[in-house]
């Protein structure tokens, strides 16, 4: 078996070229080394009956609401998580901060940094030293011993790649040194009823590196995001054994430490001031509604060839919405260049935001500014007509809660009829926000004369 050292993929024979990253000459021979077993015992092992099965594990409240969240309420005992990203996003920082999280006994395993880098930092973070341990160390039997002979409730590896194994040939990083640490940190969590934090990194096309395998050996797999020339992080679940992984937390980075960030309105909008071409949104992070702010720029252009430029928002989208204001408004583009923004590296993949990006075109080309009160949701389709969104009833009701004076909407088939028990807003409790007008329309010739 070959392994590519560059996004270890594996290969049955070697080739110049790898087949998934496509880099070249970076297929290394694999070779595994196998126990001889020359007597094997069966043994039968007892069934149980489900109905006789009684929950055991605890369920572990932090003091950050942003991490309960994400984790959908608590984090379950002798559960094994892996968080990872690139390097510099505060993956460390954030699992220090566990230790002011959390009141349990929390042993801290740094392979990459001394205990006085880890002192120096704790100094600054204002971490408190009730529940804190650190062991420096990279042998894997060593770190299991001591973890065995003074039991904590959570035992953090940062991190697992410069971790290395006696009882392993290979050295640290490869394949089967990972494959063997993660198997060994599972198995002494299951049995122990210890928490493990696993930090590992990603490779250059967003994904874990290191076997596939691993993702599957653990119970949670976390990414922390966000962009290292701002202050917002987002923390995002991949897989979650025990609940949904449809919540996202949110965090600002400050000088003593990251901090949850409660009320995220106001951070994705650059200014509360109505300016020309410039419109808001609501964006659903799974299932958590954050308003956005979309910017475009439109110039007129002497070339032959309009230019056509986004940033955080896919490019065939900015240029379906131009065709569609070509085609069914009195907007014309085709000597114009347009250049569209999402505020704050905000990446949308999601195409309710098309009337948003729509609005601040029109507002752009005919010089119009757009209430900062005003909020535009729905999706522009070929034909020039709306779609229904989704979520739309937390997308109202998020709009109700802040400042927002008019919401445009598609007009629906049918009513909204969610009960206010879910937290959800009706029909009926558009009497209740009287400073909030929801507006219908049906097609994106509308939107010029609501401009």
């Amino acid at each position: 078996m070959y392994i590519c050292s560059d996004c270890w993929n594996e290969a049955i024979k070697w080739e110049w070229q790898c087949g998934f990253c496509k880099e070249w000459n970076t297929l290394k021979e694999f070779k595994e080394t196998k126990e001889k077993k020359w007597e094997i015992k069966w043994e039968n092992k007892s069934l149980k009956n489900i109905s006789n099965i009684k929950i055991k594990q605890n369920r572990i409240l932090s003091k950050s609401s942003e991490l309960n969240t994400v984790m959908w309420g608590w984090i379950v005992q002798w559960s094994v998580i892996l968080l990872s990203w690139e390097p510099g996003i505060w993956k460390s920082t954030l699992a220090i901060q566990l230790w002011s999280w959390l009141d349990e006994k929390i042993i801290y395993i740094s392979g990459e940094e001394t205990e006085y880098q880890l002192f120096d930092r704790c100094n600054r973070l204002w971490i408190k030293w009730d529940n804190l341990y650190l062991l420096s160390e990279n042998n894997l039997e060593n770190i299991l011993e001591t973890a065995k002979n003074n039991p904590c409730d959570f035992l953090i590896v940062d991190s697992i790649s410069v971790i290395h194994s006696d009882n392993h040939t290979w050295v640290s990083w490869s394949v089967g040194q990972v494959r063997y640490i993660t198997e060994k940190l599972v198995e002494f969590g299951k049995s122990t009823n210890t928490t493990i934090f696993i930090i590992w990194h990603i490779t250059k096309d967003w994904s874990l590196a290191g076997p596939k395998t691993l993702e599957h050996m653990v119970d949670t797999v976390l990414f922390f995001t966000g962009d290292k020339y701002d202050n917002l992080r987002i923390l995002r679940t991949l897989k979650n054994r025990f609940w949904a992984t449809s919540e996202v937390a949110l965090y600002k980075m400050e000088w003593e430490g990251l901090v949850d960030l409660k009320n995220p309105w106001m951070e994705f909008v650059n200014s509360e001031d109505s300016t020309i071409g410039s419109s808001l949104s609501i964006t659903m992070e799974w299932t958590r509604p954050i308003i956005i702010e979309t910017e475009s720029l439109t110039t007129y252009t002497k070339f032959w060839l309009p230019k056509r430029s986004a940033r955080w928002v896919n490019s065939s989208k900015l240029d379906l919405i131009i065709a569609v204001l070509w085609k069914y408004t009195s907007i014309n583009l085709d000597s114009h260049d347009v250049y569209a923004n999402i505020a704050r590296w905000m990446k949308i993949e999601e195409p309710w935001i098309d009337l948003s990006l729509a609005a601040s075109i029109i507002s752009s080309k005919t010089n119009k500014i757009i209430d900062k009160s005003v909020i535009f949701l729905w999706e522009i389709s070929l034909t020039g007509k709306i779609k229904n969104v989704m979520h739309i009833e937390k997308r109202i009701k998020e709009s109700a809660k802040m400042w927002f004076k008019k919401i445009i909407i598609p007009k629906l088939n049918k009513k909204i009829t969610s009960s206010k028990k879910q937290g959800e807003l009706s029909w009926k409790d558009k009497r209740e926000h009287p400073g909030v007008e929801i507006i219908e329309i049906t097609g994106v010739e509308e939107l010029v004369g609501k401009i």
